[in-house]
C-alpha cells in the first residue's frame, strides 16, 4: 500500500469530511506535499493544480520549505493570512496523530475572511448603534430622574437603595452624605417599614401602591409625605421606584384654613349674639316707653283734651314735652333725640354700620338685598339730615353711644 492508499484509508470517509467543509481543505503527507483536497477554491488564491504540490505554495504562503512554514505558522493555531487587494484568510494547520497514518502528515483548512470580517463589520455597526441608543437612553433617564421636583429612589429587592436623585439628597440626607447603599429603612417612620416592604413582595408591573406615611429628613426627623412605588420588571431581575411628596407645606395650609375657618364660624356666632343682645334690649325699650306713654303722656294728652281751662292744658303740654325730653335724653345713654326719628328696621342698620360692617354683610345678616340696604341708608342720612353733606353716616354714628 502506498503513502496515499494509506493515507485516505487512515480516514472513514473522507469523501464525506471534504465535502462537508465550505472552506479550501487539503490533505497534506509528512513532506507537505498535497496528496487530496476538496473543490471549494478563493478567488484571491493562484489558481493551480492542488495534487503534488506543497501545501505552501498552493496557498502563497511565501515559505521556502515545510520546516519554515511549521515554524512561522505553528500547528494547532489560527493564523491570519494577508494576500493581494487587501484580502486575508485563516489558516489553520493539523498535524495528524500516527494512530491515524504512520507516515504522518496534516489537514490545511484556509478559510475565507471575507465573510467573517463583513460580520464583523455588521455586528460592530449594530453594536455602536445600541451602545449609542442606550446611552442616550441614559442621559434621558438621568435627565428626568434629577430634575423631578418630589425626592424619587431606586431600590433593589433587597431594600437596599441604588440611586437617589437630588431632590432626594437634599431632603433626607445630610451635606457630603450619600444615600446609596443606604436600606431604604432609613427613609421613613419605623411604623411604615412593614407596609412598603410588603408592597414591594406583592406589587406587580404597572400597579401603583400609595399611602401617607412619616418621612424621616437629614437631621432624623419626620415629615408628612405621600409615599408612592411602582415596579419595575427587567428579563431576570426587578427595581422599585420610590417617590415621597413633601406634605407639609399642605399641611400647614389644611390647619390654617381650618383655624380661619374656626375663627369664623367663632366671631359669626358671636355676630348673632350681638344682634340678639340688640333685639331683646330694643323690646326691652319698647316696653319701657310703652309703660311711661301710658302713665303719664296719655293721661296728659287726656287732661289737655278735656279741660277748658287753657293754663290746664299749657301745663299739661310742657308735662309731655318734658317726657318727651327725658326719652330722648335718657342719662344711660341707650336714646338720641336725633335717632328717635328713625323706624326700627332703620335703626338695626344703623347698629350694624356703628359696628363697622359692610353693606354686604348688613344684607346677609339682616335677611335682606344689598339693594335693601342701600334704601336704608339713603332715608337714614335724609332723617338724621346728613343729606347733601359730606359727612360719613359710619362717622357721624361712631360720635353716637353705642345702639348695641
Amino acid at each position: 500500500m502506498n503513502e496515499t492508499t494509506e493515507f485516505t484509508t487512515a480516514l472513514t470517509d473522507p469523501g464525506d469530511v471534504i465535502e462537508a467543509w465550505d472552506d479550501v481543505i487539503l490533505f497534506v503527507d509528512a513532506q507537505g506535499v498535497v496528496i487530496k483536497s476538496n473543490d471549494v477554491k478563493l478567488s484571491y488564491l493562484p489558481d493551480t493544480i492542488r495534487e503534488g504540490v506543497p501545501f505552501w505554495k498552493v496557498l502563497a504562503l511565501e515559505t521556502p520549505s515545510l520546516k519554515d512554514t511549521l515554524s512561522q505558522f505553528p500547528p494547532y493555531q489560527i493564523h491570519e493570512i494577508s494576500c493581494c487587494d487587501g484580502r486575508s484568510f485563516l489558516l489553520r494547520i493539523i498535524q495528524l496523530p500516527t494512530a491515524l497514518t504512520a507516515q504522518g502528515g496534516y489537514v490545511v483548512i484556509a478559510t475565507d475572511n471575507r465573510p467573517m470580517e463583513a460580520l464583523y463589520e455588521s455586528y460592530e455597526e449594530r453594536l455602536e448603534d445600541n451602545i449609542s441608543a442606550w446611552s442616550d437612553s441614559i442621559t434621558l433617564f438621568n435627565a428626568f430622574f434629577d430634575t423631578t421636583l418630589d425626592a424619587t429612589f431606586l431600590i433593589d429587592d433587597t431594600g437596599v437603595i441604588i440611586a437617589a436623585n437630588t431632590a432626594a439628597q437634599k431632603q433626607h440626607a445630610k451635606s457630603e452624605q450619600y444615600l446609596t447603599g443606604v436600606d431604604f429603612k432609613r427613609l421613613l417612620g419605623k411604623r411604615f417599614h412593614a407596609s412598603l416592604r410588603n408592597a414591594m413582595h406583592t406589587l406587580k408591573a404597572k400597579e401603583l401602591w400609595k399611602n401617607t406615611v412619616v418621612a424621616i429628613d437629614g437631621e432624623g426627623e419626620g415629615f408628612p409625605a405621600e409615599a408612592t412605588l411602582r415596579k419595575i420588571t427587567f428579563t431576570d431581575h426587578a427595581l422599585h421606584q420610590l417617590i415621597l411628596h413633601d406634605l407639609t407645606e399642605h399641611e400647614e395650609l389644611k390647619e390654617d384654613l381650618q383655624d380661619k375657618t374656626s375663627e369664623v364660624r367663632e366671631k359669626d356666632i358671636a355676630l348673632r349674639q350681638v344682634i340678639k343682645s340688640v333685639e331683646e334690649d330694643r323690646k326691652e325699650m319698647r316696653e319701657q316707653l310703652t309703660s311711661q306713654v301710658k302713665k303719664q303722656m296719655l293721661p296728659a294728652l287726656e287732661r289737655i283734651t278735656t279741660s277748658n281751662i287753657p293754663e290746664v292744658r299749657e301745663g299739661y303740654k310742657s308735662v309731655i314735652e318734658d317726657q318727651l325730653v327725658d326719652l330722648a335724653n335718657d342719662s344711660s345713654g341707650e336714646f338720641d333725640a336725633e335717632l328717635l326719628r328713625l323706624s326700627p328696621r332703620e335703626m338695626e342698620v344703623c347698629q350694624l354700620i356703628q359696628l363697622g360692617r359692610s353693606g354686604k354683610e348688613i344684607a346677609l345678616l339682616l335677611n335682606m338685598s344689598f339693594e335693601t340696604v342701600q334704601t336704608h341708608r339713603k332715608n337714614i342720612r335724609k332723617k338724621l339730615g346728613l343729606r347733601g353733606r359730606k359727612a360719613s353716616l359710619f362717622n357721624y354714628l361712631r360720635q353716637k353711644p353705642s345702639l348695641a
